[in-house]
């Protein structure tokens, strides 16, 4: 009897996970989240590659950067499309031509999906930008990410033509010297 208690309770219990697992929005596929992203080590205590010494970027005053171009991704992506990686090299250019400046990337996502979903989904973008800069030479000391998800859209309004331009990375700058 006792057998059959605990098979009835482990269905139950993994019909349960399957199904809260399926709830939400139909339209989006569901990946696994990331876990929150943790600058702490990007932090540095000691002078850094770029001579940036004891620098604490939680504490400076971020500017939006007009110079550097906004990158866009697809629908529930976070991966970098071909327009966005000639972006990013042109980004990472003039971003190694200022080493006395830090800066910080947001992740933004469309209205659609949970805000938990879409701040997890902005921060992948954002970290997704910072790792290919570093891939082309920018110090990661010089780089924060934060997600806004759907807070702060750059166009109001539904559909297809508000929300490509609310899936993006922007950039900001301060002057870390």
């Amino acid at each position: 009897m006792l057998r059959i208690g605990l098979r009835v309770f482990a269905m139950t219990m993994v019909a349960a996970v399957l199904l809260g697992g399926t709830t939400g929005c139909k339209s989006k596929k569901q990946e696994p989240l990331a876990p929150a992203f943790d600058d702490s080590a990007n932090r540095p205590e000691q002078t850094s590659g770029d001579g940036l010494p004891n620098l604490d970027l939680s504490k400076l005053n971020f500017e939006k950067a007009s110079d550097l171009e906004v990158v866009y991704f697809d629908y529930d992506s976070f991966a970098l499309r071909p327009e966005a990686l000639a972006a990013l090299s042109r980004n990472a250019e003039r971003m190694r031509q200022r080493p006395e400046y830090a800066f910080q990337i947001q992740g933004h996502c469309d209205e659609r999906g949970t805000q938990e979903y879409n701040i997890a989904l902005g921060e992948r973008r954002a970290l997704s930008v910072r790792e290919h800069l570093i891939q082309l030479g920018v110090s990661g000391d010089r780089i924060i990410t934060i997600s806004f998800g759907e807070e702060v859209p750059a166009v109001m309004g539904s559909g297809e033509s508000a929300w490509s331009k609310n899936r993006r990375a922007e950039f900001f700058q301060a002057i870390a010297q």
